[in-house]
């Protein structure tokens, strides 16, 4: 090496031309190493650790001096601050096709979309939103609900906590999405679509009373958001219905009773078998011992449909 520098000192300046074939054959080394490791490159930091490297592996061969490492480290800070500003420019391009193509719900094309623009900036919080909510049209809802979630870390949206709460609801996982519908509503804003849908959790678990109430204040807060409104009128129609059946047998049977026909819906065998069983204990210690000189048999047997429907619902789900 001193003797590299020596000889270096006798030597004239190099040709303008000379010094741009240089560049040029060391851009076109650094072009094709990047294009062999692009599969590896997934973050700025390791897009300007990789050119870094290149320049200095190829600035070596060239020219062995202490300037490669200058030359490496002013190529690999350049290449992050094009990345910096060129990756959301590249991103906010996929994310406009797949907007597109979500405006006219075509799912699997708006989710490729997405997927290509996570390459350029996978912390977006609007991204992350869109495809959160197509996964969630396509019925994938372990992405849906990672998406939203990837969301929320960046903004607290009652959106993103509304619709987490919707793929939570798909799932079966009611305490999950109870949660991000109070958390929705803490926000302070869309708060009839908040109470909206926490009336829905607690219609689905049983809780009447609860459900009311939120569809209530639901209907208050937006008097002309009919989607609240008719639920509280299933509500209503729910709470006739079961009216003797809670005051018989209470309403933590009638929690259990709805939630185990809730989680059926959404394919969560096992949740609703528990819930089955524990509604058919408290049925049995309720009315073991009924009989016809029992004092309730008259009251029993005027609300009978409402009873035999019950004890059909439990009996034939337990066997089956």
């Amino acid at each position: 090496m001193p003797k590299y520098y020596k000889e270096k000192l006798k030597q004239k300046k190099k040709p303008f031309l000379a010094k741009l074939i240089e560049g040029t054959i060391i851009s076109v080394v650094i072009g094709i190493i990047i294009i062999i490791l692009r599969p590896l490159i997934t973050t700025i930091p390791i897009a300007m650790l990789v050119v870094g490297i290149a320049s200095l592996i190829v600035s070596l061969l060239l020219r062995p001096s202490l300037k490669a490492i200058v030359h490496a480290s002013i190529c690999a800070g350049c290449t992050g601050v094009f990345l910096l500003n060129l990756t959301p420019f590249v991103g906010n391009i996929y994310l406009f096709q797949g907007y597109k193509a979500q405006m006219a719900e075509n799912w699997d094309t708006a989710v490729k979309e997405y997927d290509k623009a996570f390459h350029y900036d996978p912390r977006d919080g609007e991204l992350n939103f869109y495809a959160g909510f197509a996964y969630m049209k396509k019925k994938d809802y372990d992405k849906a609900s990672y998406h939203f979630q990837k969301s929320l870390e960046t903004k607290l949206d009652p959106s993103a906590f509304n619709n987490l709460g919707n793929v939570y609801l798909e799932q079966g996982e009611f305490e999950a999405a109870e949660e991000a519908y109070k958390n929705a509503l803490y926000t302070r804003v869309s708060r009839m679509y908040s109470l909206n849908n926490l009336g829905a959790v607690y219609q689905k678990t049983g809780r009447l009373d609860e459900s009311y109430e939120m569809f209530t204040q639901a209907v208050e807060v937006a008097p002309e958001y009919e989607v609240a409104s008719k639920n509280l009128e299933v509500v209503e129609n729910l709470k006739q219905r079961y009216a003797y059946v809670e005051k018989r047998y209470g309403k933590e049977f009638l929690s259990f009773f709805i939630s185990a026909q809730s989680y059926l819906q959404h394919n969560r065998e096992d949740k609703a078998k528990d819930f089955f069983l524990l509604a058919k204990d408290i049925l049995q210690e309720k009315d073991e011992n009924v009989a016809p000189e029992h004092p309730e048999w008259n009251e029993l047997r005027a609300n009978l449909p409402a009873i035999s429907q019950v004890y059909s619902v439990v009996g034939t789900n337990l066997v089956r």
